[in-house]
């Protein structure tokens, strides 16, 4: 017989950028976090023992109770302009719920409520700096089926480009094809971080040119879709 597995190289991770309620809100906007992951460790909770024995058991029965939370920990290296190790560390600092959705290669995988209960960090001569994440779940994982995934095909920007003067800021919204897409989580880049700066909530992303450290010019915004790499780009132009 052939071998069945799941292989992991490829593993997609995400965590939601703020407080989650629910693991069905299609408002959440999901940071990806599979580029410094290294190892990811899920634990179910075990379960209470019930004692049920009688007069007429011939040995000590037991049934299951209620189980304690599961757990899963992180394990990474630690990135400090990462958007989902800083919301992952924001969490720790206000007790607020994250969502965590990871996804194997072949398109199955869990998504779940949790609490960062503990984080820590190593450094050490001859290597870079590790990080650990223990979390804490809320409620029990939902599955991810493959079967049940649609596809990301593209994306595009409405409007493309746009004005701002120093201090001032400037929208667009992310339009992820198909409407009904599982996973519509993007990451973004500024290609000069110093003069425009992007930050998303939900579909719709602000952008804004800091005081203090913005010029004029031009800076281009890249959304890159966690599912597919597909890109588009916003060209922002920045005035004095």
């Amino acid at each position: 017989m052939t071998s069945k597995f799941e292989k992991t190289q490829g593993t997609k991770v995400s965590v939601s950028s703020a407080e989650a309620i629910s693991v069905d809100d299609p408002s959440i906007t999901w940071l990806d976090a599979q580029c410094a992951t290294k190892e990811i460790t899920y634990t179910a909770g075990q379960k209470a023992d019930i004692d049920v024995t009688t007069l007429c058991s011939e040995e000590q029965e037991n049934t299951n109770g209620l189980p304690s939370p599961g757990e899963m920990t992180i394990n990474r290296n630690w990135v400090g302009d990462e958007e989902a190790q800083e919301s992952l560390l924001t969490a720790y600092e206000t007790d607020e719920k994250r969502a965590i959705k990871v996804v194997f290669p072949s398109g199955n995988g869990f998504i779940y409520l949790a609490e960062v209960r503990q984080n820590s960090w190593s450094a050490a001569t001859s290597g870079v700096v590790s990080a650990s994440y223990t979390l804490r779940l809320k409620g029990k994982p939902k599955r991810i089926k493959a079967s049940d995934n649609v596809p990301v095909t593209g994306v595009t920007l409405t409007p493309t480009s746009g004005n701002l003067a120093v201090g001032g800021t400037t929208t667009f919204a992310v339009n992820i094809a198909p409407a009904n897409a599982t996973n519509k989580g993007f990451t973004l880049i500024s290609s000069v971080p110093a003069r425009a700066t992007a930050a998303a909530n939900g579909l719709n992303v602000t952008v804004t040119a800091p005081n203090g450290s913005s010029t004029a010019g031009a800076a281009n915004i890249t959304v890159k879709t966690s599912d597919g790499d597909f890109t588009a780009t916003f060209a922002a132009t920045v005035t004095a």
